[in-house]
């Protein structure tokens, strides 16, 4: 079982400052969130936290300096730092990381996350995906039941699973019909999705790589027949920007998806007869 730790989070994403607090929040971690560097330094000064997940860069701070001034501060002299580098495959040099921190690409998987911190906490040695570029391992298949973790390891979300097991829109019914709370984290090939669900309601939703938001992003994502997605449960702020219940973004997505097939068809029967 993983130690329960002290850990500060440090990001002006405030969708990271959320999924991070959330997953270290369900292993039983005390997490203390900032936004920016004079928030992070008065809060780890204060909690002398036991390991620091950040982003690599602040506003006018580069990665270099934002190390050199955490490390300066005698609560995180040699504090573990697991870095967020940006979405990319562009290699990005952070003095410090080599040495004896970790880093991770966002958008992160959520096992990546964990075993990160298991990591950095020295609990066991384990190797962590450092880009988006790499391959990651094979996820074991595995019924899914947030009721009943298995022996010695506590789950990190309230609901997973894979898309060409049950579609999407099967788990945003069973989540509106339970009127739960928190994130849906959907992936499929290289796109990461998100959807913010409140009681149920889909009131925002974002896919990063080709950049999307709102209502676009449900019927994009609602099309995707394979990938695996993580409904972590938390409450959700902020104002409704979609404005539509799920069950009309369901039948919307729908809707398109027939009109999508309907003018494929006559489309493949003139490229047949041009040969």
């Amino acid at each position: 079982m993983m130690k329960a730790a002290r850990i500060l989070v440090v990001d002006d994403d405030l969708w990271i400052q959320r999924t991070t607090a959330s997953v270290l929040g369900q292993q039983g971690h005390q997490v203390s969130l900032a936004g920016d560097a004079p928030s992070a330094f008065a809060l780890a000064s204060r909690i002398r936290p036991d390991a620091i997940v950040t982003t690599v860069t602040l506003p006018a701070l580069d990665g270099w300096a934002w190390w050199e001034r955490l490390r300066a501060l005698p609560a995180c002299s040699s504090t573990p730092i697991v870095f967020l580098l940006p979405s990319g495959d562009g290699a990005i040099d952070v003095v410090g990381v080599e040495e004896c921190d970790q880093r991770l690409r966002k958008p992160f998987r959520v096992e990546d996350l964990e075993r990160t911190i298991v990591t950095v906490l020295g609990d066991e040695p384990v190797e962590t995906a450092t880009s988006e570029s790499e391959t990651p391992p094979p996820k074991p298949h595995r019924a899914v039941d947030p009721h009943k973790p298995s022996a010695g390891h506590r789950p990190l979300s309230a609901l997973r699973g894979e898309l060409d097991q049950i579609t999407l829109s099967s788990v945003l019914t069973v989540l509106e019909m339970e009127r739960k709370n928190g994130i849906l984290l959907v992936e499929h090939a290289r796109e990461t999705g998100r959807l913010f669900l409140r009681r149920g309601r889909i009131i925002r939703a974002a896919i990063d790589d080709p950049a999307s938001s709102g209502a676009v992003a449900v019927y994009q994502m609602l099309t995707w027949g394979n990938g695996s997605f993580d409904f972590l449960a938390g409450d959700v702020g902020g104002v409704d920007e979609i404005q539509a219940s799920t069950t009309y973004l369901l039948m919307e997505g729908a809707r398109r998806l027939d009109e999508a097939r309907a003018a494929a068809k006559p489309r493949a029967a003139t490229q047949e007869n041009k040969f």
